[in-house]
């Protein structure tokens, strides 16, 4: 059956779906009452945080031991001795030092070498690779989490299995074909405005009229939107049980811990922190983000910790690709290819996992990659969401 993409805003909600040009039920999203109901409280969790531009992975997650690491990078190199040690090779930023006690304690693990083959140095297609699961064909209508929501909502009809917080539009990866998902621009797009009476009465007429094919279906989506908005501003006034540094992206993070602990039942939420792409100046360019990324997480675990879900919930981190190991002469750093993926949560093998970089064997400059992308995948969708797997690779062993 073929479809077509809609947007719409609702009540803060901006919500992109995927329309049969047939004529679809009224109630193929489930009853209104029903979007955005209290989850089952053992479902688990998957948070994905994107890092957009390319970070600089080297510079994260520093190989303090080797030489060619200071011989290469000779103003953006960190001193051995300022890092946040994690191993007797690696240690973290110094700007990351919210996040080190996670290493410690066994609450963030870390995959070396993680890409695809025949990287890919554009932003744009990178990214579509990474949000598809699939470095060899153009991208279609569906991303690997949509796949993954499609099942969900199968599962639980009516339900808001996934939520994109953040601006611009739905992310590839989010995009289904069963189910949509909508936008949260911050925390006040969960806020209905009060309405005249006029025109909440001309609203509710709107919504309440029946219909067939695609209005049908938008109105459909219009009630259970409203009902999930305003159920979803009652458990944002809540208060956290941590202290987030004032950022936008611990606003957000903030928020999805809210709604986790709150019951709504949302499987899989994306979130975003740009301006990687740091090709002149890097250094307090990266030190401000990694600050802000480092100090966002640590707090969102220990709020899910403090209020009894920080197991239910895995957060994984990635950009589109790492960036060259040696450095430009505008004191930044170039596209490059392979880098590590993080992993915050209460049930991971922790450590550091994968075949550490080499700097002394590079390819075309770069750090190749050792560890399928898709590989982690798998084992977020089979071990952790207990869906089928998406692609045919082996899953990597993420979880104790």
């Amino acid at each position: 059956m073929q479809t077509t993409r809609r947007q719409f805003l609702i009540g803060g909600l901006a919500v992109t779906a995927a329309v049969p040009l047939a004529s679809r039920s009224a109630n193929a999203l489930g009853e209104p009452g029903a979007f955005g109901s209290r989850g089952d409280a053992d479902e688990r969790v998957l948070v994905v945080l994107q890092l957009s531009g390319g970070n600089d992975a080297l510079n994260m997650v520093v190989p303090g031991r080797q030489d060619a690491y200071f011989k290469l990078r000779p103003t953006l190199a960190l001193a051995r001795g300022s890092l946040h040690r994690l191993d007797d090779d690696f240690g973290l930023h110094p700007s990351m030092g919210a996040l080190a006690p996670l290493f410690a304690d066994g609450r963030a693990s870390l995959v070396h070498g993680v890409g695809y083959p025949q990287p890919n140095r554009s932003h744009f297609r990178s990214m579509e690779i990474w949000h598809t699961a699939d470095p060899e064909h153009p991208p279609g209508t569906q991303g690997w989490m949509g796949r993954i929501a499609d099942e969900l909502a199968e599962r639980a009809p009516g339900s808001l299995v996934a939520l994109h917080i953040g601006d611009g539009d739905l992310p590839l990866a989010l995009r289904a074909e069963k189910s949509f998902t909508p936008t949260l621009r911050g925390k006040n797009g969960l806020e209905l405005r009060a309405s005249a009476g006029p025109t909440r009465v001309a609203r509710d007429g709107l919504l309440a009229r029946d219909g067939r094919g695609e209005l049908a279906f938008l109105r459909s989506a219009a009630r259970t939107t409203y009902a999930a908005a305003e159920r979803m501003g009652a458990i944002a006034s809540r208060a956290s049980k941590s202290d987030y540094p004032n950022s936008r992206l611990a606003e957000r993070l903030a928020l999805v811990a809210k709604l986790v602990a709150g019951g709504f039942g949302t499987r899989l939420f994306h979130v975003e922190l740009a301006g990687f792409d740091t090709h002149s100046r890097q250094a307090p360019v990266h030190a401000a983000l990694l600050g802000e990324l480092s100090g966002a997480l640590a707090a969102f675990q220990q709020d899910l910790d403090a209020q009894g879900v920080g197991s239910r919930v895995t957060t994984m981190v990635f950009s589109e690709f790492g960036r060259r190991v040696e450095e430009n002469g505008s004191k930044g750093t170039d596209h490059g290819a392979a880098a590590p993926v993080l992993f915050v949560g209460r049930t991971l093998r922790p450590g550091l996992h994968g075949t550490p970089p080499d700097l002394e064997a590079l390819v075309e400059g770069d750090v190749p990659f050792t560890t399928d992308f898709r590989a982690l995948y798998a084992a977020l969708e089979r071990d952790w969401l207990g869906v089928k797997p998406s692609t045919k690779t082996k899953p990597l062993t993420l979880f104790a």
